[in-house]
């Protein structure tokens, strides 16, 4: 199976689509708790409600990180294994 200049076993691909799709639903929460800080702190107005934007703004980016290193993970490992399979094929 091919996509995206990499191949993998079928199983392993869909597998790794399936950690993609988690990990991909995982940033939502994230980054709708960061907009309605951010949107909140803009209807206040207050250098507090600002300050405490930011606050909370930075704990969800580090969950935004934690999630995009995830699915950097899954994709490095699926190139990888698609990279040891093409070699392979050809006998190297």
């Amino acid at each position: 199976m091919a996509d995206g200049g990499w191949s993998c076993g079928e199983a392993s691909c869909v597998e790794g689509v399936k950690q993609i799709g988690k990990a991909l639903h995982d940033l939502c929460q994230p980054l709708t708790t960061l907009q309605c800080r951010l949107e909140m702190a803009t209807l206040v107005g207050t250098a507090e409600a600002y300050r405490e934007a930011a606050e909370l703004g930075l704990a969800e980016c580090m969950r935004l990180s934690e999630a995009v290193a995830a699915m950097r993970a899954i994709v490095r490992a699926a190139t990888s294994e698609g990279a040891s399979e093409a070699a392979g094929k050809v006998g190297v």
